[in-house]
């Protein structure tokens, strides 16, 4: 008869998970490690627990799957609680399991932790393994992390809980429901946009699921209304489709797009894409989402929660005549891309950087950007085809994402070319993940905006009138840190070299690290510019 970890990890290879990541201790990790293996799951060791889970979120965000990190008790724990963090308010289903202590074991104080307490905020549910019930308490967890707003949930585990024979039979499994939206809600949204002859519909991460992408390229191409879209869902319709106008960052990038609209229809958007500041605009909103929110950002004139693609179709018919002109969104799309390419200083823009980038790689790769002052033009000037091909910490908008991400996605989509854009610092607070994506044969390119500062609180610094203090860093030659650990590596300090080195690298076909050295005052304009 199965082990009740037997049991647990049979139950996630069913439900097609693939890798776990984590850093393990002594105890349950190493039972649910062999039982892992002996069910065609890849234990993927990583250097930071933090790392672990970002890289079982990613993978649940390409999969469409559960994501499983494990780590070990006290310490191990306490370091995934960021990447736990970033599972909740990036909205990804992942399952984090970590050692606990036994019912008799009152005695030890040794990394003991009121784990769950540490848990619970971060999670849908946070609770010990189960006597009695464990594969009814995994789905029972399976099922809260799909139940939208998706997020992690945490499971503890002891010795003697789960070596013990499974003796309960596996409950069956129902459907995970998808929520209709109230037909009243749908005809006040058919009366609201009847009114209107110029709305502009404002995607969110919502629409990055499933069939979604498609019923929203159909509904625009319908209507005829221009779209832009939050970091997290660039791609969810192609950037190069010409009702694609841009990003929308609530800055002043987009602000003349929008007030140009009679209608805002914000479909799957989340506030936690929000910035920390009022919504800006007085224009009528009609909201398509799947569930409400705890802070929200607005009050919607009309908002219909539930399955946001049919109640889209449901609105397709009562759209009048589109009065947007195709010019006026090709201008709008102009607009937006040329405020990401302002420039203040004569050395290597960062700008340059995407666009040699770009033009190097193949059309369907991927990227994951890291949070820092890089992220603005990657985000403005990098064309996304395709869903979830770029990937972004937005939620949360934690530094060190880039690089876990490039590695899950490698691990995931290992058939998709993945370059990953960080700063130095995000990269030094994970530089050890480079070891992980040598032992893991991963070979994504990453590219280093190297300008020795924390970019975008010094722009805040020097806004204020500020003395510099607190935000630079010493220099750090990156091509020879990643050399170290195996990349192949290269630098940049001079414009005329980057389209060779660019060229070079990308022909490598290794893990290949670009260290671009940047003057962070190149941002300055650019900031000012998007955000306002």
């Amino acid at each position: 008869m199965a082990t009740v970890t037997e049991a647990l990890v049979n139950r996630l290879a069913e439900e097609k998970v693939r890798h776990i990541f984590g850093v393990p201790g002594g105890e349950c990790n190493l039972d649910f490690i062999a039982a892992a293996e002996d069910a065609g799951i890849e234990f993927v060791l990583t250097r930071t627990e933090t790392a672990a889970v970002i890289m079982a979120s990613v993978s649940a965000e390409l999969s469409g799957n559960i994501g499983v990190a494990m780590t070990t008790r006290g310490p191990g724990i306490a370091a995934a609680a960021n990447g736990v963090a970033y599972a909740q308010l990036d909205r990804a289903p992942v399952l984090v399991i970590a050692d606990g202590y036994e019912d008799d074991q009152g005695y030890i104080s040794h990394q003991r932790l009121d784990q769950i307490a540490l848990m619970r905020p971060l999670t849908k549910m946070a609770e010990q393994v189960s006597a009695d019930a464990p594969l009814a308490q995994l789905d029972g967890m399976l099922a809260a992390m799909r139940t939208a707003p998706l997020g992690p949930a945490y499971l503890e585990v002891s010795g003697s809980r789960i070596r013990k024979p499974a003796a309960e039979a596996a409950p069956a499994r129902s459907p995970h429901p998808i929520t209709k939206a109230d037909p009243a809600a749908i005809e006040d949204a058919r009366a609201l946009l009847a009114t209107a002859s110029r709305p502009v519909v404002i995607a969110g991460l919502q629409a990055r699921q499933g069939d979604i992408p498609q019923a929203l390229q159909a509904f625009i191409e319908k209507t005829g209304y221009p779209l832009l879209y939050t970091y997290k869902a660039k791609g969810v319709v192609s950037d190069e489709h010409p009702q694609v106008v841009g990003p929308y960052i609530g800055g002043v990038a987009e602000e003349s797009a929008i007030r140009s609209a009679d209608l805002i229809l914000l479909f799957g958007f989340d506030p936690v894409e929000g910035p920390p500041q009022k919504w800006r605009y007085d224009l009528p909103l009609l909201e398509l989402t799947q569930h409400r929110f705890e802070h929200p950002l607005f009050q919607a004139q009309v908002s219909v929660v539930g399955d946001i693609d049919a109640s889209l179709n449901a609105l397709a018919d009562a759209a009048p005549v589109s009065a947007w002109l195709p010019s006026e969104l090709a201008e709008m799309k102009r607009s937006i891309a040329g405020k990401a390419r302002v420039r203040k200083g004569a050395g290597i823009s960062p700008q340059d950087v995407v666009d040699e980038m770009l033009a190097a790689m193949p059309g369907e790769s991927r990227v994951t950007v890291d949070a820092g002052a890089h992220m603005l033009p990657v985000m403005h000037l990098w064309s996304a085809r395709r869903p979830n091909s770029s990937l972004i910490s937005r939620g949360l908008s934690t530094m060190a994402f880039a690089l876990p991400a490039a590695i899950a996605s490698c691990l995931t989509d290992p058939d998709t070319p993945v370059v990953a854009f960080t700063g130095d610092g995000g990269l030094m607070m994970c530089a050890g993940e480079l070891a992980t994506a040598i032992q893991f044969g991963c070979k994504p390119i990453l590219v280093v905006f190297n300008d020795s500062s924390l970019t975008l609180i010094g722009a805040k610094q020097r806004r204020r009138q500020m003395a510099p203090a607190g935000v630079d860093f010493s220099s750090t030659n990156f091509a020879e840190v990643a050399r170290g650990f195996g990349w192949a590596d290269f630098r940049v300090t001079e414009t005329s070299e980057l389209r060779s080195t660019i060229q070079a690298a990308v022909a490598t076909g290794r893990a290949t690290l670009i260290d671009v050295v940047i003057d962070p005052h190149e941002y300055d304009e650019q900031i000012a510019a998007l955000r306002g």
